[in-house]
């Protein structure tokens, strides 16, 4: 006979230890030997309700092979009769199983039932705060999204690490995948989740979680912890990430590249950090500020894959900031000047345009474009930079005609960031009004490249543009995913096709019958067409051939100041190059 008081009194003592201390194992062995258990555990089964559906009576029951995955609160080895099971629920589905397992021998006529219910209850509530705890912790440390570490993780684990190893031995990456954009671009935004969560585990799986790590930061960045004997490994297998097989892309392969960022903790702020002593320690927020710092850089300036956070690259950061220090004192000062790239009719040589292309004069000394552009387009200085020039463009053709020259018409460039700037039409008007032009004196040349997110505002850009009569080209046609859609819905009156190509278009490869493609097209749409990059007869010979007949390029002039521009428009002097001579070698 049971001794219902003692029982009672154990319970208690459970439920205030279940509520103030940590438990462990033998916090239920004491109860459980009073009552005669021998086996209490409990499990989970909400992963797949359907799976343990009693299709006779609609109840959730657990499956025989579930007893497997059972969480053991006490288990004294001995061989076990009776089972009492109590189902819990949440809502209508029966997600908690309760069980307490008896000696042989012990039948239900021998227990108080009450009693036993009560001690299920008291589990049930026990696992709940438990599961709830868990939880508390997973997504504290874990991305919602991913389901792996995020930076809280990635923190904690950084500071065990090294105390095993030397920090100087552990590197931190940052990474931030290159083209991630295009698969919700091609595949849309669902196959862009999934692919995601399969890049997340692809990369956990690349570390060692004995001394590695990787976290999400969020977005498309990304960090690990590696072993810097590691880093040549690394760096192979960061180069050829491949998804495939997602659900809502089923027959498509991605390549997903990586802009790097590393710290090897030897060149920090703080000096050469020592895991094992602490001193000089460089924290590890030091040195993923180190490794995202050495990823923004590679992504701008560098256009590198893999950048170390070094001497060199504290010297460039330190550039990068007195760039955007003096920027707008440079524009006021009127630093910022058009050099003019001529754009001729290879048939006649006759000059057709200008491509007006940014030049930054600083205290007597040139600073060239891919020196600051990059770092001015980071910094949201972009649109200034191209209003600056698109005056000072505007300034030099009311300079030509003032001097009593027809300058032919000059293109100026346009980030594509200047399309949510309020009113830039607007402005743009303003600007070639205060100098007196018409507005067919003026091209504007915009990025092929432009984001497909921005098709619906270039659009309405080029269609404002267009009803005030200014030129429309579109620059490196040919570089982006989006051409033949790009010529179908904007309204544009030339496009330019790449270097990238037109150094091709002798050969015998794709990039020939590629342009030749375009140029027909091209002319069937009635747009001009124009080749960059043209630097031998034989290209313009070509070119001509598939019935492109202006060119761009250092065959003819390279970008010059407004003085040698203006004896170029007084008097051009460019050679025709003749057909006669097509297919020649």
């Amino acid at each position: 006979m049971q001794d219902n008081q003692e029982l009672l009194n154990g319970i208690k003592e459970l439920m205030h230890n279940t509520v103030y201390e940590t438990l462990d194992a033998e916090a239920y062995g004491e109860i459980c030997r009073k009552v005669n258990v021998s086996k209490m555990y409990y499990d989970i089964a909400l992963d797949n309700p359907e799976r343990y559906r009693d299709q006779t009576n609609g109840k959730l029951i657990i499956a025989d092979e579930m007893r497997a995955d059972k969480i053991i609160l006490y288990d004294n080895g001995e061989e076990t009769g009776l089972t009492l099971t109590y189902p819990y629920y949440y809502g209508d589905i029966e997600y908690v199983h309760a069980f307490i397992e008896f000696p042989k021998g012990v039948s239900k006529e021998d227990l108080d039932l009450e009693v036993y219910q009560m001690m299920a209850d008291l589990i049930y509530v026990i696992v709940s705060r438990k599961n709830m705890r868990q939880m508390l912790d997973f997504a504290e440390i874990s991305d919602p999204m991913t389901g792996i570490p995020n930076v809280v993780y990635i923190k904690r684990r950084y500071a065990e690490i090294i105390k095993e190893i030397p920090a100087e031995e552990v590197s931190v990456l940052f990474i931030n995948l290159r083209n991630f954009k295009y698969i919700n671009e091609v595949a849309g935004s669902k196959a862009g989740d999934e692919a995601m969560v399969s890049i997340a585990k692809k990369l956990l799986s690349l570390v060692d979680v004995r001394y590695e790590a990787c976290c999400r930061l969020g977005g498309d960045n990304f960090v690990m912890l590696i072993r810097s004997e590691r880093m040549e490994e690394l760096s192979a297998q960061l180069r050829n990430l491949k998804i495939s097989d997602l659900e809502s892309a089923p027959n498509q392969v991605f390549k997903i590249a990586c802009w790097v960022g590393v710290s090897d903790g030897k060149t920090g702020k703080n000096g050469v950090s020592d895991g094992k002593t602490g001193k000089n320690r460089v924290s590890i927020t030091d040195r993923l500020n180190e490794a995202a710092a050495a990823c923004n850089i590679g992504k701008g300036n560098l256009k590198k894959d893999i950048v170390y956070y070094d001497g060199e690259l504290v010297r460039m950061m330190g550039d990068n900031r007195k760039i955007v220090a003096i920027f707008k004192p440079a524009v006021k000062n009127q630093e910022f000047i058009p050099y003019f790239q001529a754009k001729v009719d290879m048939t006649s040589g006759e000059l057709v345009g200008f491509e007006a292309l940014c030049r930054w004069i600083h205290k007597g000394e040139f600073i060239y474009p891919d020196r600051f552009i990059p770092v001015l387009d980071k910094e949201g200085l972009i649109h200034e930079l191209d209003m600056a020039i698109f005056s000072a463009t505007c300034k030099s053709i009311r300079s030509w005609k003032d001097m009593g020259y027809k300058p032919p018409r000059v293109s100026s460039n346009f980030s594509r960031k200047n399309l949510y700037v309020p009113d830039i039409e607007e402005k743009m008007i303003s600007v070639i009004r205060e100098h007196g032009l018409e507005t067919s004196d003026v091209e504007v040349e915009i990025t092929e490249s432009v984001r497909e997110a921005d098709y619906e505002r270039l659009i309405e850009f080029v269609g404002t543009l267009k009803k005030y009569g200014v030129h429309i080209s579109i620059d490196d046609f040919g570089t982006g995913y989006s051409s033949l859609s790009l010529i179908h819905n904007i309204d544009a009156d030339a496009i330019k096709i790449d270097k990238s190509f037109v150094d091709e278009v002798i050969s015998e490869g794709k990039a020939r019958i590629l342009i030749e493609s375009i140029i027909s097209i091209a002319n069937r749409l009635k747009m001009s067409v124009i080749a960059e990059g043209v630097e031998t007869a034989d290209q313009g010979r070509t070119l001509i051939g598939f019935g492109c007949n202006y060119a761009q390029g250092y065959y003819y002039s390279k970008p010059v100041d407004f003085e040698t521009a203006t004896g170029i428009v007084a008097n051009p002097s460019f050679e025709p190059i003749g057909m006669a001579a097509f297919g020649d070698s």
